[in-house]
């Protein structure tokens, strides 16, 4: 794809700010990346800030390596076409994902007989992929003729823009609680961060667990639509060695 359409199809959306472009947009992009190992011809090079190494300090070497363009958050003397943005890891995921024909569109909820994908903690060293990675699972189960994906969005990758570019289907939220007080310091900027997930930005549907307080604010603030549930929806409940048995709404459920 030439960076000039994929410019175009990046902020067509109107979920990202305005990439400033430096130089001749009319390459060719073929790949993305923000790990500079992984850099090769055609490639477009994201400088992503980090907590102990900056990513525009290994521009050089990624030009080097054949990448064809930079996204970056300050225009740097190497004679490559730039993209300048106020943020390289809030720009990186919608890049990526129109770079990649945005498969997680393809991905639907569907009902019986569909294949599905898994994207989670048991799945890969992270619970939610970086953006470059991510969109190129998706962009594969796409491919091989995927239907729909169950996604693990962890706190983490919502705070880190991980899964900006991706459109959810349903977001479930069940709870909250002080995991990882560490990454964000306060319970408050903890839900903040969980509820971006929840805006129309990213889900088109909320699907939220109502007893628990966290639940019921994002019900009563959440953009989009929203279907509640709770404990007072079951009917009956058994617990027994080979799962549990319950009746949810109407319907016989077995959990194993």
């Amino acid at each position: 794809m030439l960076l000039r359409d994929l410019v175009a199809a990046a902020t067509g959306r109107g979920s990202l700010d305005a990439l400033h472009g430096v130089g001749d947009l009319d390459v060719d992009v073929t790949a993305i990346t923000h790990d500079s190992r992984q850099v090769g011809p055609g490639t477009l090079f994201c400088c992503v800030p980090g907590a102990a190494f900056d990513g525009h300090d290994f521009a050089a070497g990624a030009v080097a390596a054949g990448a064809t363009a930079l996204l970056c958050e300050r225009r740097l003397d190497l004679d490559v076409p730039q993209l300048v943005t106020p943020s390289a890891r809030a720009a990186m995921g919608p890049v990526a994902a129109a770079l990649l024909g945005f498969p997680a569109d393809a991905l639907r909820v569907a009902a019986a007989d569909t294949s599905c994908g898994v994207i989670g903690t048991l799945t890969g060293a992270r619970t939610t992929p970086e953006a470059p990675e991510l969109q190129a699972q998706l962009a594969a189960m796409r491919d091989a003729g995927g239907d729909l994906v169950a996604m693990e969005v962890s706190s983490h990758a919502l705070d880190l823009h991980r899964v900006d570019g991706t459109r959810f289907r349903v977001a479930v939220f069940t709870n909250l609680s002080q995991d990882h007080l560490d990454h964000h310091g306060t319970m408050e900027a903890y839900f903040a961060a969980k509820a971006r997930l929840f805006g129309p930005d990213l889900c088109d549907l909320a699907v939220l667990n109502l007893d628990s307080p966290h639940g019921r604010l994002l019900a009563d603030t959440a953009a989009v639509p929203v279907v509640g549930y709770s404990l007072d929806d079951v009917e009956q409940l058994e617990l027994g060695a080979d799962g549990s048995h319950f009746r949810w709404r109407g319907r016989d459920v077995h959990v194993r």
